[in-house]
């Protein structure tokens, strides 16, 4: 399969909030309301080997093209944080960077490793480019890094299921959800000044991993409705944070930051009803009929 996608990431509140945040007087920070949203050209080559019942393994190689990539920035400016002070001090903002080429291979496998276990494993190695010129002398950031991410699915019972996924993020100026195609580790993690994962173009996100657990019981009837019930904790050992480091003509610096804490949620999804086929298939048309049938698959 060959595929070209261009897509549009606009920036966020806390991205663009123009008020400056004192609550941490040595590292203050403020938005950036004339930040652009980032445009991205991607291209996909992929190979889908399904090898047995059950299994398949998926290669992906990719090349990302990104204009105006919003970034981590840091800039001296006096302190207003109170009249009587006119020192200065560093801000922590975003800026747009000229633009950012990543490239990688990404590898997928799902097998049926026993009756009541599947296995989906991902690894994703690739290389990214910041280009930052635009912002000053020396803003330009580049680094090999990967990604994997392993989710087990284990069937305990008729309508019982224990999945429990975890993933890896090695050092990287530009998370994989960002760098790859798929964004394989579910879009990153916030965006805001109390963390979260985004490139940036003043050196580098140290590795971080981290591990999710769910439990879901789903009772069907005969009538085709069923009830599923799904507890769920993500970050089980607390391990999810951002650690940055930036170097910056006037200093470098550490940092380190905690945005999504552990979470534990109990979703309730209740079906009822049977899909009709034969609502949709026409008797005089085969194409209508192809047509229907994914309209069916694309609404289940």
């Amino acid at each position: 399969q060959i595929n070209y996608s261009r897509r549009i990431n606009r920036p966020n509140f806390f991205q663009l909030i123009p008020f400056y945040d004192y609550s941490d007087p040595q590292n203050p920070s403020v938005g950036n309301a004339a930040l652009k949203p980032e445009f991205t050209n991607s291209f996909e080559l992929s190979y889908n080997n399904i090898y047995k019942k059950g299994a398949n393994f998926l290669m992906s190689a990719y090349f990302k093209y990104s204009t105006d990539l919003i970034t981590r920035f840091q800039y001296k400016a006096l302190n207003g944080s109170t009249p009587e002070t006119s020192d200065s001090v560093v801000f922590n903002t975003y800026a747009n960077a000229n633009n950012s080429i990543t490239y990688g291979l990404e590898l997928t496998n799902r097998i049926t490793l026993m009756k009541i276990w599947d296995m989906t494993l991902n690894v994703n190695l690739y290389n990214s480019k910041i280009n930052g010129n635009n912002l000053g002398e020396g803003f330009t950031s580049q680094k090999l890094s990967w990604f994997a991410k392993m989710n087990n699915t284990f069937k305990i019972a008729k309508g019982l299921n224990i999945q429990l996924s975890g993933d890896y993020q090695a050092k990287t100026v530009l998370p994989a959800s960002s760098a790859s195609v798929s964004g394989s580790n579910g879009g990153g993690r916030g965006g805001g000044f109390g963390g979260g994962f985004i490139g940036t173009a003043q050196g580098y996100i140290f590795p971080r991993y981290g591990v999710d657990a769910a439990i879901q019981k789903t009772f069907t009837w005969k009538s085709g409705n069923s009830l599923s019930l799904t507890l769920g904790m993500s970050d089980i050992f607390r391990t999810e944070k951002y650690r940055g480091y930036a170097q910056s003509i006037y200093f470098t610096q550490t940092s380190e930051r905690r945005r999504d804490p552990q979470v534990l949620r109990l979703n309730i999804n209740y079906r009822f009803g049977k899909f009709d086929v034969s609502l949709f298939k026409r008797s005089n048309n085969n194409q209508d009929q192809i047509n229907d049938t994914d309209l069916m698959n694309n609404g289940q």
